[in-house]
């Protein structure tokens, strides 16, 4: 899981555009720090991205009021989770990072990202690997990739499908040519559920491989029972993404709540484990423990601002791709 692994993506690749090497710190990709710098001015935000409070961080929610405040005061730091997450300057977090780099290398591809949110996993994943190329570390191969980005919040999907009509051209320029599908996904639901699976099978057909990226899922789930809710129709997903090659990545903060013993992380590492026992065709495996990584990163709309992200994640190889 860290420092024994061989990195796919070495970190002395990584390019000084993406990672202040000297001060140790993150630096967000420009495609898409610019395109963020940009919505929140035109949508009003700039006072409310100021009045961020480290210690009462925002979880989002359903309402217009509560998704403008996740998305300019947490939009940043779910970039740079994720971007930390497929860079891994210390190499804490190397299967995650390995399994990013082989994904999206090249050829054709499915990712479903639920839930999206404002699409700041997802979008940091493409701009990232876009960056790359854009350097020369990776090869640029031509990229096609279909996004099915499942959200409970019609408001932040909306932010997610105007993130990503921007972000198409300068994806192009690269060899990365997207097509995204925005729907509303309630994990608490069953009929919802086998919508965004039914979608996720029609999205990657023709596809070589399957992405399933679940970010920063804690917040919610731990409101009023929803785990327990939940449980049944993530057990569903995971079965039906592993019937292809696939490697699903669940990515959250490094807290209590989910890297502790019975926290969430563990919990949804028994769920995958129990539902493929039967499949002994399928060769499944998960981390077996839960890495945490952690850095600082330079706040897109105040660059002398540095702020703190921390990394816990579970990478989950289903199917045949390993």
């Amino acid at each position: 899981m860290g420092k024994s692994q061989m990195r796919l993506l070495a970190p002395e690749l990584i390019p000084d555009s993406l990672y202040d090497k000297v001060r140790q710190i993150l630096r967000l990709p420009e495609m898409l720090a610019c395109i963020y710098r940009a919505m929140i001015v035109s949508h009003g935000l700039i006072p409310l991205s100021r009045s961020r409070d480290p210690k009462n961080p925002p979880i989002g929610g359903i309402n217009k009021a509560q998704t403008d405040q996740h998305f300019a005061q947490a939009f940043d730091g779910s970039v740079a989770r994720t971007q930390l997450a497929l860079l891994d300057p210390k190499s804490d977090v190397s299967s995650a990072s390995n399994a990013f780099i082989k994904a999206l290398s090249g050829n054709k591809i499915c990712i479903a990202d639920a839930p999206c949110g404002a699409g700041a996993s997802v979008m940091s994943l493409l701009a990232t690997i876009a960056e790359l190329r854009l350097k020369s570390v990776l090869p640029r191969q031509p990229l096609d990739i279909n996004i099915v980005g499942a959200e409970i919040s019609e408001y932040a999907r909306a932010y997610a499908q105007e993130i990503f009509q921007k972000m198409q051209g300068p994806l192009s320029e690269q060899g990365i040519n997207i097509n995204a599908q925005f729907m509303s996904w309630d994990v608490t639901d069953q009929l919802s559920n086998t919508a965004l699976i039914r979608q996720i099978t029609l999205s990657s057909a023709g596809s070589n491989k399957t992405l399933l990226v679940i970010a920063n899922f804690n917040g919610f789930l731990s409101q009023g029972g929803k785990q327990k809710k939940a449980d049944p129709q993530l057990s569903e997903l995971f079965r039906h993404v592993s019937l292809t090659e696939s490697v699903a990545i669940w990515i959250e903060p490094a807290m209590n709540a989910a890297v502790s013993e019975g926290g969430l992380l563990h919990r949804i590492k028994n769920i995958v484990q129990n539902i493929m026992k039967p499949w002994a065709a399928v060769s499944v495996n998960v981390d077996s423990s839960i890495p945490t990584t952690s850095l600082k990163y330079y706040h897109p709309l105040e660059q002398s601002e540095i702020i703190n992200v921390r990394l816990a994640l579970l990478r989950i190889n289903l199917g045949r791709y390993a």
